[in-house]
């Protein structure tokens, strides 16, 4: 929040005329900005005027030191920027950017006002089958007002009734909808039978409304997931094709597998038409494109994972079963086979072209080339300075939702770009497919070290991501747990850190214990992670091991945010480097009695975190923080609270700081018999073990 948007009423979109009996718009806008000098010349020039000077000059006539012009822009994007003193700068208060001659200027996206808009002011749907939303017509600059028999809603999966005054506000309400998602397009006119744009509007009949915070993600690499005849082999050569597809991931889907794990969102791996062969990588062995991130095509879906009927079907199992769908998208390069670069050979849609600096080869350090550097001499990244390109990528990236209907994106490569691609994506979903009620998770991958915080920051916000990957809280996870170099407290330490460097961002971080780019945490805790990841780890068979998976992955599931689980890390899968850390998924008839336990606790954990509010929206209070224990507070808003105790030594009894806590009996939920009293909370926890404790008698207790 702005606090003084409120005050200045600052129109980041059509205003409309409140002296009207009905909403009518206005697309006059008023820009302010604050010089750091009263003495500051402070004018605006604007891409459709031809960047002209002189213009828009802003009058220091204000005790607050504000300044305002008025500007009526055209329709569609338009480009602006105040020049203080010669020099050019962006409106903070406008998220979006793009570069003019290579300066970076303020980006805003106009609606054409001489049409009537339509606007979702609600929208929420029960698991009874019945659905409710409302809508405002704003009439166009010709204030003709709606006509309220005009009001459409398609498709009707069930029945809907709209009904609509000439106030401009209309009211709709459904019956009979299946459980899941349902996406609807409402059309109106006005009188003069000049009709609005069509608005998606989204409803979910679910047990309660969804938050982000609830996620349970469970990322799939499809390739190496599962066939259509269920479990796959290994590939002869390790960096091959394998054969998962859209289809074999749909049965455990289907079969309600992934659900009974609490998984309630798919991160499905990039599924773009890619390129057949191999490609050498930079250690000169030979990778194929099994993985989905080498795109050939901005927009067609790779046969190899299954056909775009086989996508509409998994997507629609998904939403049946609650499962949201997050797309892996690659805005950042494309491979060279790809439509693009034979469209534009002159490499002008292109960094570096011609140079291969190859990001981390020779003199092309991360550091200084990391916007301009390509992963590979056969990965060309965009120029997103180009407004041609930012338009374009931008659009191909939101057609996987609107096409498929997913629910959210992962960007990959986030700091390899400019902020202003990561903001424009974000800003374009959320003009096209976000209205209350329904939200789409934008999720940026920004791979940093231990200490990467102010890293990760710089790209969250409201006009930014809405989460990314705690890379940060990983590595501690890591070194806490899985090699024992850092006392658990560190685990603590990191929270904190991390809870002060976001604050104000509105954030949903995701919490993980390990990914598709990095060393199995299960192969770490053996002491088996290092070497070639072309030579595989050994699948440990000791007991330890998986106590420090399950560790490791209550706290993901117990930190605030949402958690991710990388598939296999369920089961505690072994796996050196790329390409071992992805292995196929073994059979479940092959799993040993320590993976199909560590699996029985994942499950335990995801039902456990459904239940508790506390655990999914509850704020984070240490309690014991000290080298072989963490123990920490989740408590809700709602009053329920939850206590996480994560043992790593085990020699010696814990006494909890109780002090706000209900008083009483607390009782461990995931069933180990272990509990305390708040008048004597002290509690003995054995080595490498984690346990959770509710209230007694609490809907979450055993």
């Amino acid at each position: 929040m702005i606090p003084w948007l409120g005050a200045l009423a600052l129109p980041l979109a059509c205003s409309t005329d409140a002296s009207s009996p009905y909403p009518v718009q206005s697309c006059a806008r008023t820009l302010w900005y604050h010089p750091p000098s009263s003495l500051s010349h402070v004018e605006v020039v604007t891409s459709w005027e031809g960047w002209q000077r002189g213009l828009h000059v802003l009058p220091a006539d204000r005790d607050d030191g504000w300044r305002g012009t008025q500007v009526t822009p055209p329709p569609g994007p338009q480009e602006y920027a105040f020049i203080d003193d010669g020099q050019w700068v962006t409106d903070p208060y406008v998220g979006t950017t793009a570069f003019h001659d290579g300066v970076e200027v303020s980006l805003l996206f106009q609606d054409d006002c001489s049409v009537p808009k339509l606007g979702v002011d609600s929208a929420s749907g029960t698991l009874d089958g019945a659905g409710a939303a409302s809508l405002t017509f704003s009439a166009a600059s010709d204030r003709s007002p709606l006509d309220p028999a005009s009001v459409s809603v398609t498709p009707a999966d069930g029945a809907a009734v709209a009904s609509a005054d000439e106030h401009g506000h209309i009211t709709l309400s459904m019956s009979g909808l299946s459980p899941g998602k349902h996406v609807f397009e409402v059309t109106a006119s006005n009188v003069a039978q000049v009709a609005a744009p069509p608005v998606r509007l989204t409803i979910w009949n679910e047990a309660r409304p969804w938050d982000w915070r609830d996620a349970v993600i469970y990322q799939v690499i499809v390739d190496r997931y599962r066939g259509p005849g269920g479990a796959l082999a290994a590939p002869a050569v390790a960096s091959d094709w394998a054969g998962g597809t859209l289809s074999g991931l749909r049965a455990d889907i289907d079969s309600g597998k992934l659900s009974a794990l609490g998984f309630n969102a798919l991160w499905l791996s990039p599924l773009y038409l890619n390129p057949d062969g191999s490609f050498p990588g930079n250690d000169g062995r030979p990778y194929s494109a099994y993985h989905g991130y080498w795109p050939k095509s901005a927009r067609a879906l790779d046969p190899r994972f299954g056909s775009e009927q086989d996508l509409d079907a998994l997507v629609a199992s998904a939403h049946a079963k609650d499962i949201r769908v997050v797309f892996d998208v690659v805005p950042h390069h494309v491979h060279q086979e790809h439509d693009y670069v034979a469209q534009h050979a002159d490499g002008s849609w292109f960094t570096d072209w011609g140079q291969q600096c190859v990001c981390g080869v020779g003199t092309c350090d991360w550091s200084t080339h990391i916007e301009d550097c390509w992963f590979a001499p056969y990965l060309p990244s965009f120029d997103w300075h180009r407004d041609d390109v930012a338009a374009t990528v931008t659009s191909d990236v939101s057609y996987w939702i609107d096409r498929f209907g997913g629910d959210g994106l992962r960007i990959d490569a986030v700091p390899m770009m400019p902020r202003a691609a990561n903001r424009r994506i974000a800003d374009d979903v959320r003009r096209r497919f976000d209205h209350p009620g329904s939200k789409t998770y934008v999720l940026g991958e920004n791979f940093t070290g231990q200490g990467g915080f102010d890293y990760l920051r710089y790209d969250l916000g409201p006009f930014g991501l809405d989460g990314e990957f705690d890379f940060p809280m990983m590595w501690t996870i890591r070194g806490a747990i899985a090699q024992e170099t850092e006392p658990l407290g560190d685990v603590d330490a990191t929270e904190k850190t991390g809870e002060s460097s976001f604050a104000g961002s509105g954030a949903v971080m995701a919490r993980i214990i390990g990914n598709h780019d990095v060393t199995r945490f299960s192969s770490v805790s053996a002491g088996d992670a290092d070497g070639d990841g072309w030579t595989p780890a050994l699948q440990s068979q000791d007991a330890l091991v998986y106590q420090k998976q399950r560790m490791a992955l209550a706290l993901a599931y117990t930190l605030p945010g949402a958690a991710v689980v990388y598939y296999g890390d369920e089961i505690g899968l072994a796996g050196r480097q790329d390409p071992d850390s992805r292995r196929v998924m073994p059979d479940d008839a092959a799993l040993s009695p320590l993976q199909t336990q560590t699996r029985d606790f994942v499950a335990a954990l995801g039902k456990l975190r459904a239940c508790s509010d506390a655990l999914r929206r509850g704020t984070y209070r240490a309690l014991v923080t000290d080298a072989e224990t963490l123990a920490f507070a989740r408590e809700a808003d709602s009053g329920a609270a939850a206590v996480v105790v994560v043992e790593r030594g085990g020699a010696t009894p814990v006494t909890l700081l109780t002090k706000g806590l209900a008083a009483g009996a607390w009782v461990d939920a995931l069933g180990s018999g272990l509990g305390f009293d708040t008048s004597a909370a002290t509690i003995s926890l054995p080595g490498h073990s984690v346990a959770i404790f509710v209230p007694r008698g609490s809907a979450c207790a055993p």
